[in-house]
């Protein structure tokens, strides 16, 4: 292809006669002529039409777009050629529309507004360059729905995948910075929502307490608006050991000129405590007892009290045989 254009050259100074020591000047003017003859061709007006995307903009404060609409504008149009290619290589490519000066009509319970391009004229018109005279539009009618705006102000909740050492445990809910989130939107899907949740806080692991920020996981509506993105949390972690005591039994409903023998009189207590608490946990803490039924030949002990700050309580043997004997 090259050497094709170098032979079409060569031939072409030949034909013109152009010496070589003349040739930059032959180029100079030939291209000076391409240029002249490029801005003479640009300076002329055309008719074209022009491609925007609409860009809703000034809508009433009380209200919010609920449906995430596209439009393309069509805009033909009469304007020089520099106007024309300065368009094709802008980036600009959304028009504004104030949907202030659209029309509302009530929709149910919502609002239709509507605009119309062949009223909008003028309007279009102060947004194009003061060269380019807008001749038609379309389309000719756009309509946007809007909703009443509402704010609730929710609970936000933690999300956690979570894993600790051994003998290490959540000593409680993980804090929250802030523990609230003020969501706004349509007013119908706003509503619907009781809370807010993060993203999932996932740590293996753990044996220290811990700290950070996590994002909010956002709703599946384009919608709603947030008052923030991310919050703060912390975990707080302590060491645990298991405790165990042995307790006597105490028995009820004994009937009248009986008494009875267990065997065991005596169980076995099982807990856990975190180990900053395991001195302060005392016998007369933890109670437990039967309740004689002669129907069985076996009783159930029941644990009728144990400490608050102790978890996973078991009893062994969790039932005891008896003699019943008279007095």
């Amino acid at each position: 292809m090259l050497s094709k254009l170098t032979f079409l050259f060569n031939r072409l100074i030949v034909v013109l006669r152009i010496e070589r020591k003349q040739l930059p000047i032959f180029l100079f003017l030939l291209a000076l002529s391409t240029l002249f003859w490029i801005l003479t061709v640009l300076s002329k007006d055309y008719t074209t039409t022009i491609h925007y995307e609409a860009a809703f903009v000034d809508l009433p404060d009380d209200k919010l777009l609920i449906e995430d609409k596209n439009v393309d504008l069509h805009l033909q149009v009469i304007a020089p050629g520099f106007t024309i290619l300065a368009h094709r290589l802008s980036f600009r490519k959304h028009l504004p529309l104030s949907v202030s000066t659209f029309i509302p009509k009530k929709k149910g319970n919502k609002w239709n507004y509507y605009w119309l391009g062949k009223q909008s004229i003028s309007q279009l018109q102060e947004v194009l360059p003061t060269n380019m005279q807008l001749l038609h539009v379309q389309p000719n009618r756009i309509d946007v729905l809007l909703d009443e705006k509402a704010e609730r102000v929710l609970p936000i909740q933690i999300k956690t995948d979570l894993s600790f050492k051994d003998l290490f445990r959540q000593k409680e809910p993980i804090k929250l910075e802030p523990s609230t989130i003020v969501i706004s939107g349509p007013k119908a899907v706003v509503e619907v929502f009781s809370s807010i949740s993060t993203e999932t806080l996932k740590i293996d692991d753990i044996n220290a307490n811990s700290s950070g920020t996590i994002n909010i996981e956002p709703l599946n509506h384009f919608e709603i608006n947030y008052s923030l993105s991310k919050v703060s949390w912390e975990l707080k972690v302590e060491q645990f050991t298991e405790g165990e005591m042995t307790l006597p039994i105490s028995i009820k409903n004994v009937p009248k000129g009986y008494e009875i023998k267990l065997f065991p009189d005596e169980v076995t207590v099982n807990y856990l405590v975190s180990l900053d608490k395991f001195d302060l946990v005392k016998k007369e803490m933890f109670a437990t007892s039967v309740n004689f039924d002669n129907t069985k030949k076996r009783l159930p002990i029941e644990l009728v009290r144990q400490a608050d700050f102790v978890e996973n309580v078991r009893v062994k043997p969790d039932k005891v045989e008896y003699f019943l004997i008279k007095k």
